[in-house]
């Protein structure tokens, strides 16, 4: 080999031999590139299957591809849990009810996330944050009333 990088001497580029020198010979395989599928029967079986002979339920016959299975329609979040954030991000953001807000902001985030998951688990999320969302709230205005009667009863 020599160290001339621009040979004077080119190979044939019609040459069919896949050792050609030449990087831009076409290499043309003697074979086809891909594999005809196999002659099917008139009763839509290929040739393995023996004719009268179904398949098993849930198997395919030789040769045949599965059917493309359907992606599940995804769920759209519960319009439930978005009031019970919406409606406790507000009792949050209000300063007075703020203790009242925590508990049903975290179960309607959870009753969110986990609707595409599994909407059993998230509907009983976003039921658990209405029933504490409706426990605080009866608390916090027994408290405020308990609260103006002792105002009343410590002025009289």
């Amino acid at each position: 080999m020599s160290e001339d990088p621009y040979p004077s001497e080119r190979p044939d580029p019609r040459d069919d031999s896949p050792y050609s020198q030449d990087p831009y010979v076409q290499h043309r395989p003697s074979q086809p590139a891909y594999e005809p599928p196999p002659p099917r029967m008139p009763h839509g079986y290929p040739q393995g299957m023996p004719p009268g002979q179904a398949p098993y339920p849930g198997q395919l016959p030789p040769g045949a591809m599965p059917p493309p299975f359907a992606y599940p329609v995804p769920t759209p979040p519960s319009s439930s849990a978005i009031v019970l954030v919406v409606l406790s991000g507000l009792t949050i953001l209000s300063g007075y009810c703020c203790i009242i807000g925590i508990g049903p902001l975290i179960f309607g985030i959870l009753g969110i996330t986990q609707q595409s998951t599994d909407p059993d688990n998230a509907a009983r999320m976003t039921k658990y944050g209405w029933i504490l969302f409706a426990a605080m709230t009866l608390l916090l205005v027994l408290a405020f009333v308990l609260f103006i009667v002792f105002a009343i009863a410590a002025e009289s």
